[in-house]
């Protein structure tokens, strides 16, 4: 088990969120952007921080509970999975609701909904046993999605903090 690794992704998640939540408290909004849009952003980003740390975490109880490591790697999985695919259904949820459609930002929020259904599907598959015996590089490579995807709503929420040309 990687545990150096798991608790620095998860220190990245948190610093992620902190730096998220200084963003929205202390940044000016401009005017360009679209408040409703922010606050997408921004729950997304603080969602998607706190599960990454969260999951960068949970592979380590089944291990220190004496489960086998793979087993470990394939409980975590079936929780991740279980957790990407609410994120999901929750997240098009809120779009619909806050903005009136899904996509709200076209191509990007499907390309986004695209992966979190890949991520979805592949721990699960992990968790099924399909990648034996590279469970701890599949759930890697899924750490490092999400990873990606907070980035992501990160860079775009400090983006929307900068005043417009107009300001």
């Amino acid at each position: 088990m990687q545990a150096d690794l798991m608790y620095t992704t998860a220190q990245i998640g948190m610093a992620l969120a902190g730096f998220a939540g200084l963003v929205t408290l202390f940044g000016r909004r401009a005017r360009r952007v679209d408040g409703g849009l922010n606050e997408i952003r921004f729950r997304s980003m603080i969602e998607l921080a706190l599960t990454l740390t969260t999951f960068s975490l949970l592979p380590l109880i089944p291990f220190e509970l004496g489960s086998d490591e793979a087993a470990a790697w394939r409980v975590a999985s079936a929780a991740y999975a279980a957790a990407t695919l609410t994120f999901l259904v929750h997240s098009v949820r809120r779009n619909r609701a806050l903005m009136g459609r899904v996509l709200i930002a076209g191509g990007v929020t499907a390309a986004l909904l695209g992966v979190c259904i890949v991520e979805s599907t592949v721990l699960a598959l992990n968790a099924g046993g399909y990648f034996a015996p590279h469970e701890s590089g599949v759930y890697f490579a899924a750490l490092f999605l999400h990873f990606l995807a907070a980035a992501f709503f990160f860079i775009r929420l400090l983006y929307g903090a900068f005043p417009g040309d107009d300001d």
